[in-house]
């Protein structure tokens, strides 16, 4: 019988590609992948870093798989790994810990252990010659959208972050493999592809010769067979006018950007060492929606970084408002050690971050109901990801069952069946907002 593995993973769109290429290594090694919840003889734990509520999920995580079968052998890896190997260590519960590189070599290193052969393991910091280490793509099972990781690394330092200690300096994934992993995805039957990376708006700045984001979207748009290119997030100061003019000229590029805005303050983006203002954020989102009508934008907003006041943070909330976005992901500070804003005076308590979070979440539950309601009555393409239970369509679609999945511009949307389109894009009309959700009638 082989031997059982089984993955968690914990952290941003990144750390989920780099689990899924590890599990067809285990694979192609000859293990068997089994779900996290069931007894498995390798429990394999990739980490994060960004906050401390991640990294306690990831000591939490790591007890569980040894509560679970004592015997097993635990790996851990990933970003916490990387900059606090001695917390994973002093848990006791550990075989094997390993950084954010040379991951390839962990089936081969679990083989060894298991057989009780002494392995050697060592976090190394990164260097700037660093090389790209590519983590082949794989087929990602029941999904309907292909995950693709082209960019590694970061060198802002913003003074809140810890992951450019824990990705090192960024790297890219030559131009022609990304095109072939394309093209195999292309193959594989997937209609989207979502490109992800540390920082990737500087796709290519590191090739020879160097490449610019634009450039490579306009490559990989060509691939025949993908009809969507998704881009995971990208910086306020990455959009050039090239970038801006290729994604309005193709319409295979979604109509949905992540852009990080951090605060509203424009003190406090000082202070984060963010490399904007409001005003230029403000007149980025114009540039943006004068060239993409419906464009959806969501952001990433912090709360409580070291001296915000009352109000700072109310001309934070008034800003967001403005700016209209889709969708907010909301963060609490979390003092990340070795890094500026840790030794910053006026931490915020803990009481008065946890209270600025519900506000702000709040308001992004506001806008994004705003933002959907602008499509009731519109027609929307959906990529279908999956088939609902009848139990959960209700009334008079449960014999047709319901169809869920994504517009381009990151919307969800139900529909009645009348068949598995399971990966298919089809055509609905919106007919109701229904909070988390838009519902619609499939109209191909």
């Amino acid at each position: 019988m082989p031997l059982k593995v089984a993955f968690h993973t914990l952290g941003c769109k990144v750390n989920y590609y780099e689990s899924e290429a590890l599990k067809g290594e285990f694979r192609r090694a000859g293990f068997e992948v089994v779900d996290f919840e069931e007894p498995a003889d390798v429990y394999v734990i990739n980490t994060c870093t960004v906050t401390h509520l991640a990294e306690r999920k990831s000591r939490q995580i790591i007890r569980r798989a040894k509560r679970r079968n004592p015997s097993a052998l635990v790996a851990v890896t990933g970003c916490y790994a990387q900059v606090s190997p001695e917390d994973i260590s002093s848990l006791g519960q550990v075989d094997l810990v390993t950084g954010t590189a040379g991951r390839l070599a962990i089936p081969e290193m679990v083989r060894k252990k298991l057989a009780g052969e002494d392995v050697l393991t060592g976090i190394d910091a990164y260097g700037k010659e660093a090389a790209f280490e590519e983590l082949p793509w794989v087929g990602e099972g029941e999904r309907t959208r292909a995950f693709l990781k082209i960019q590694d690394g970061c060198r802002q330092f913003c003074t809140y972050c810890i992951i450019p200690r824990a990705r090192g300096p960024l790297r890219s994934l030559p131009l022609q493999k990304a095109l072939e992993y394309l093209q195999e995805i292309s193959r594989s039957g997937y209609k989207e592809v979502v490109l992800t990376g540390i920082h990737l708006g500087l796709y290519g700045i590191d090739l020879q010769p160097p490449l610019d984001l634009g450039s490579f979207l306009e490559r990989a748009a060509a691939v025949e067979g993908i009809e969507r290119l998704r881009l995971s997030s990208i910086e306020p100061w990455d959009f050039g006018d090239k970038l801006i003019e290729v994604i309005k000229e193709n319409k295979k590029i979604c109509r949905h950007l992540h852009i990080p805005l951090q605060s509203g303050d424009d003190r406090i983006l000082k202070e984060m060492g963010r490399l904007y203002d409001t005003s230029f954020y403000r007149g980025l989102l114009k540039r943006l929606r004068d060239a993409l009508p419906d464009l959806a934008v969501s952001t990433d907003i912090m709360v409580g970084f070291p001296g915000e006041s009352e109000e700072q943070f109310r001309r934070g909330i008034d800003f967001v408002r403005e700016c209209a976005f889709s969708r907010l992901h909301v963060f609490k500070y979390s003092p990340r050690s070795g890094t500026k804003a840790a030794a910053m005076a006026g931490q915020v308590r803990p009481e008065i971050k946890e209270a600025r979070s519900r506000e702000m979440i709040s308001l992004g539950k506001e806008l994004a109901g705003n933002y959907q309601e602008k499509f009731i009555g519109r027609r929307l393409e959906v990529l279908f990801e999956k088939v609902l239970p009848a139990e959960n369509s209700g009334g008079k679609v449960a014999a047709e069952g319901l169809l869920e999945g994504l517009t381009s511009n990151y919307l969800r949307v139900r529909a009645p069946g009348l068949g598995n389109l399971r990966g298919q894009i089809r055509e609905v009309l919106i007919k109701k907002n229904a909070g988390d959700y838009l519902t619609g009638v499939r109209l191909a």
